[in-house]
């Protein structure tokens, strides 16, 4: 996923089911059972899923984990974990082609750490749905190669072949999703991402899961992972009253839910702030690249763009005061 801002599902899909305790929840309730039964999930750690392409710009991976084999294998076993709102769109290809694309960048900083490796570890791709129309993208590679029907069996054996897992949470009653052996977070967190957006009578089913509620509160860290998901809530949702949903919490919580909902409403005033800065951000740099291609032309390199596009704002601010009376490029950036 290539972001430069973080989105609401984004947040409560990384900061919550990108802890470990609660992703091998998950995970291994979504692959295959032969496969579950040979990794260490207490072994599962978080992996920095950033890699850098000077021509594709920063990708994201949404979430990297890596585990041991119980059997001691040297090699770790990783699942790559993304989640989708809507089904993709046409201008970033299908989803089996950016897993690809994601697993190469995998591998090639994994062999930039093991060059003498001559196998390479196993890579898992997940994908977790929660849009509103139906999953329609291939979840074959080999189904996005345009390959005339006659000759595909001759020339499978030679094409990149591989499936991701989809986990279509609108495909999943609730009392399924109640059902799997997860964590009350990442239960709740999964019930959140299948209704809160897009049901009208949300605060009915929030009401339903209450015993899961509470027993997120009870866990460890568990009100600041509630605080999360009430952000979430009141973000997304256009049928949810922050009073309404207060008076839910109170009654069903007590004075817990006061914390919860007092932290969630700070979270939700920085995350503002924090929006508000980066769009005024990403607004000063379309200008500023305006007006050094008016005053500069073809000498507004690629180079150059990425040295705006990665400079904070007060740099900016600046570089913006100075473009109309600076000379030349250099006379700009020197100061």
């Amino acid at each position: 996923m290539t972001s430069t801002t973080p989105q609401p599902h984004d947040a409560i899909f990384k900061g919550l089911l990108g802890k470990p305790e609660h992703a091998r929840s998950v995970l291994r309730e979504l692959v295959p059972a032969a496969v579950a039964e040979a990794i260490d999930w207490l072994s599962l750690t978080s992996v920095p899923g950033n890699f850098v392409d000077l021509e594709l710009g920063q990708q994201y991976t949404d979430l990297l984990f890596s585990a041991c084999w119980l059997d001691g294998s040297e090699l770790l076993a990783y699942f790559l974990f993304e989640h989708q709102s809507a089904p993709p769109k046409k201008r970033d290809g299908p989803m089996a082609y950016r897993l690809l694309r994601y697993q190469v960048r995998i591998w090639e900083q994994w062999l930039g750490q093991n060059p003498e490796a001559r196998t390479l570890p196993m890579i898992i791709p997940v994908v977790m749905y929660h849009g509103q129309a139906p999953w329609s993208d291939p979840r074959l590679f080999g189904d996005v190669l345009a390959v005339p029907p006659a000759v595909r069996s001759a020339v499978e054996p030679y094409l990149v072949q591989f499936r991701y897992l989809l986990n279509d949470l609108s495909a999943i009653s609730d009392d399924e999703l109640r059902a799997r052996a997860m964590t009350a977070v990442a239960k709740l967190v999964c019930l959140c991402l299948k209704h809160a957006r897009t049901s009208p009578d949300f605060l009915a089913i929030l009401s339903r899961w209450m015993d899961v509620v509470r027993e997120v509160a009870r866990a460890p860290n568990g009100l600041a992972a509630l605080a999360q998901v009430l952000c979430y809530i009141l973000q997304v949702s256009e049928h949810v009253e922050r009073t309404e949903l207060h008076a839910l919490l109170a009654r069903e919580l007590g004075p817990q839910a006061e914390e919860a909902i007092v932290t969630a409403g700070q979270r939700l005033i920085e995350e503002g702030r924090q929006l508000g800065r980066e769009e005024s951000r990403q607004t000063l740099q379309a200008l500023l690249l305006q007006q050094l291609r008016q005053r500069f032309g073809n000498q507004v390199d690629s180079a150059t763009e990425r040295r705006v596009t990665e400079a904070p704002i007060a740099q900016l601010e600046n570089w913006f005061r100075r473009v109309l009376s600076a000379s030349t490029l250099g006379e700009l950036f020197a100061h």
